[in-house]
């Protein structure tokens, strides 16, 4: 019976130094585990900062826009950058997005060098990493061309005219099919005059504000004007003269154009439902990390801004004919 006794605990002593390290392993997984358990996000801020992100990319308001932006502010300043751990993925990336999109430069620079260090860095999603450096590289760009005054001040100026005529007809409120077209034939000329004979302006030539909006006013134009200004835009994008969002932009809409899957995102459209949703994506599951590499914000928070800012998908269906009114009264 002794024996017995010795030759069990013989394996017991056996058993423990060959598994030994694996037990070790497991007791440290297991820790880590419980320590990931016990932490608790906080909801209060995280549904904070969703209001702030989302009160900024959609106000009206420019002083509930400013708003936002000092809270976010102070949130910085109380407890840095928050990470996934403590206000979950959605919050943590929107906090980035706030700051890297509205702070001015006192608060962007800072920003900035906090979320370079690897610990904090470590604790956000990739792609809110991705986006930040990419801003960053786009803001270094533009800073150059502020205090530098335009080649073509006088196209400057026409674009500044056109986008304001652009953009008064595609408001929410009010809005109108028929007066859209008609603006949107009257600026086709002028648009045509100055990619004929100055190609895409780029920040040199206009600025980078004119520079953008020249390739807003171009979404609302013919098919075959889009198709002439990609490769044009894309030289632009190249020779750092114009910002690798815009060209998202114009990219998606020629592949729409030609009945193309897209590739950014940058294209929302009204279902057969009548709700506006993303266009068909080719890559889907990668697509925010497409866009977080050329400085656009995630595909369901931009889709979720358009939806907020845009007129109902209703509001873009012809006039109705008496015929059809005449069924529905039926």
């Amino acid at each position: 019976m002794g024996a017995g006794r010795a030759v069990g605990s013989a394996i017991v002593i056996l058993m423990t130094r060959r598994t030994a390290r694996a037990l070790l392993l497991l007791i440290a997984f297991a820790t880590s585990c419980q320590a990931r358990e016990t932490v608790t996000v906080d909801t209060e801020l995280s549904g904070r900062i969703e209001r702030l992100t989302e009160t900024f990319l959609t106000s009206g308001d420019e002083a509930a826009k400013t708003s936002a932006l000092s809270e976010a502010r102070a949130i910085f300043e109380r407890d840095g950058i928050p990470s996934l751990a403590k206000v979950g993925d959605t919050a943590a990336y929107d906090f980035v997005v706030l700051n890297m999109l509205g702070q001015p430069p006192d608060m962007q620079l800072p920003f900035y060098a906090k979320l370079q260090q690897p610990k904090v860095r470590e604790g956000l999603p990739a792609d809110a990493v991705a986006f930040a450096n990419a801003r960053r590289r786009q803001m270094d760009v533009e800073a150059r061309f502020k205090t530098q005054s335009p080649s073509h001040p006088e196209i400057r100026d026409r674009i500044v005219e056109l986008i304001k005529d652009d953009q008064a007809v595609r408001q929410t409120e009010g809005f109108d099919l028929e007066k859209m077209g008609a603006v949107d034939r009257r600026t086709a000329g002028p648009l045509k005059a100055i990619l004929d004979r100055h190609g895409v302006p780029t920040y040199d030539m206009v600025g980078v504000q004119a520079a953008k909006d020249f390739v807003i006013i171009v979404q609302h134009q013919a098919p075959e004007f889009r198709r002439a200004v990609l490769p044009k835009l894309k030289a632009n994008v190249d020779a750092g003269q114009a910002a690798p969002g815009v060209y998202a932009l114009v990219y998606d809409r020629t592949q729409r154009d030609e009945g193309r899957n897209q590739l950014y995102g940058q294209q929302l459209e009204c279902t057969k439902a009548g709700v506006i949703d993303v266009a068909p994506l080719d890559d889907a599951a990668n697509v925010n990390s497409r866009r977080a590499e050329l400085g656009l914000i995630r595909l369901e928070l931009y889709t979720r801004v358009v939806r907020l800012t845009s007129p109902a998908c209703d509001a873009f269906r012809p006039p109705r004919s008496p015929h059809e009114l005449e069924q529905t009264r039926r």
